[in-house]
């Protein structure tokens, strides 16, 4: 069942996500070191393609939970600010009488509940996986406590006993 859920959320989010990839990256000053080409520009070694490629990519980190959920969040603004430009478009599309006013509730009705039901996908996979982070948090701190309250018996043995002189 899991596994199925998170299929589905992987093919959701790689659609819905798609243009959220073409949105700008945000700039951040960070010293990093220099690139290896430069550094190897200086070495006799021949160019490769094949090792330009592999310098060229960057090692993705697997997204945990809460990325995940992050991501749900930023795709139903998303799916909220498509909606609203495409109402935008269909209203002014029926301003320049390009089309009737029936088309243009007909295609408002349509774009909403595409809308709607994109969001309410994207609203129920976030609360499911919103749950399992929380009964997985409530699951650590009740098995922290049955580590730090134990039972062990701790035997001392009696000062006159044999076993206290060894």
């Amino acid at each position: 069942m899991q596994l199925r859920t998170f299929l589905v959320a992987i093919a959701i989010l790689g659609t819905v996500l798609h243009p959220a990839s073409a949105q700008p990256k945000k700039k951040t000053t960070q010293v990093d070191a220099p690139p290896l080409e430069r550094v190897l520009s200086g070495t006799s070694m021949q160019s490769n393609a094949v090792l330009s490629d592999v310098i060229a990519r960057k090692p993705e980190m697997p997204l945990g939970p809460q990325d995940v959920l992050k991501s749900y969040e930023i795709a139903m603004s998303l799916v909220v600010e498509k909606t609203s430009a495409d109402f935008s478009v269909i209203v002014q599309t029926q301003q320049a009488n390009q089309i009737s006013r029936e088309q243009a509730e007909y295609l408002l009705l349509q774009s909403y509940q595409m809308a709607m039901m994109q969001y309410q996908v994207l609203s129920s996979l976030r609360d499911v996986l919103k749950h399992d982070i929380d009964d997985a948090a409530a699951q650590q701190a009740r098995q922290s406590l049955k580590t730090t309250s134990s039972d062990t018996v701790l035997v001392v043995p009696f000062p006159g006993s044999v076993s206290a002189y060894r």
